[in-house]
């Protein structure tokens, strides 16, 4: 068995375990984060419902000072409990809901007409109060649909710190019940969930490196030596032929400008086909035929 099949074995078992760990693991992860996320927006329409309908009810006079107190002490619970909520799980890069909510009630607390109206059993707003508050509640129904934008597009936080959090959760737990070592607890409690797969992977990587120290790779025949030769010798030759092309050019004389010449014996013979070389200076006779 050569290096090669055997980094194709190792590539097929690879593939294997990192497809049951994708589609296992992060199936699982993102069918839950959606159920997680699904649960958490719901609960935040139902905090917009309650502030929408809270600003209906002041801008209208149908409140009163004490109802918006007792209105801000009961949202600010829930408000705050949803916000840790989403961001003990979720990576929410977005400004806390109850800042923003707190902000408008604290504003709406200075108004001097709110104020003077404290023991009046209905809080009746100025006009320019009346179409802050509608400005208002433009302006928190904006940011709601925005919060629940990134809670639907947020991600879960990355796995080591997840498991970092996951740990110190159970390290909690394990004190509060008195155990013995409750952070080495804690980290097997995680190792151990994916105790089967860690093993693999080592095994697998244990023999690789065993495999890979053990194969002796053989060298390659050098071709480009002897075919760079071939190509030198090709050129070689083809230059030592247009030499010698260029060396014994072929001349034609024509017969009737052998008659003119008397430098020439004919032998005798009624018409001659010369051809002269150019090189060696040698004149072949050939005889033709009468």
């Amino acid at each position: 068995m050569e290096i090669a099949d055997i980094l194709t074995i190792i590539g097929i078992v690879v593939s294997i375990i990192f497809g049951f760990f994708v589609t296992h693991f992060y199936s699982i992860r993102d069918a839950r984060t959606r159920v997680l996320k699904d649960y958490y927006i719901e609960q935040v329409k139902a905090v917009k419902v309650r502030v929408d309908k809270f600003f209906h009810t002041v801008a209208f006079g149908k409140s009163s000072f004490k109802k918006v107190v007792n209105w801000y002490d009961h949202l600010n619970i829930d408000v705050v409990g949803i916000d840790k909520g989403i961001r003990k799980f979720l990576d929410l890069q977005i400004t806390e809901l109850i800042s923003v909510i707190d902000g408008y009630y604290g504003e709406i607390t200075k108004w001097d007409d709110f104020n003077d109206q404290f023991s009046s059993s209905n809080y009746r707003p100025s006009t320019a109060h009346v179409i802050r508050l509608k400005q208002m509640k433009y302006e928190i129904d904006v940011f709601f649909n925005n919060y629940i934008n990134h809670v639907n597009e947020s991600n879960i936080y990355p796995i080591w710190k997840t498991q970092y959090r996951r740990i110190k959760q159970s390290c909690t737990f394990y004190r509060g019940k008195g155990c013995r070592c409750p952070f080495l607890r804690s980290i097997w409690e995680r190792i151990e969930k994916h105790f089967f797969e860690g093993i693999v992977v080592l095994v697998l990587i244990g023999v690789s490196a065993f495999l890979i120290t053990k194969i002796e790779i053989k060298e390659k025949d050098d071709l480009i030596t002897p075919m760079n030769k071939i190509s030198n010798k090709q050129d070689s030759i083809y230059r030592e032929f247009l030499l010698l092309k260029e060396q014994y050019r072929l001349y034609e004389i024509k017969p009737k400008a052998l008659e003119r010449s008397t430098s020439i014996n004919t032998g005798g013979k009624d018409s001659v086909h010369m051809k002269l070389h150019h090189g060696q200076h040698k004149i072949v006779l050939e005889e033709l035929e009468k």
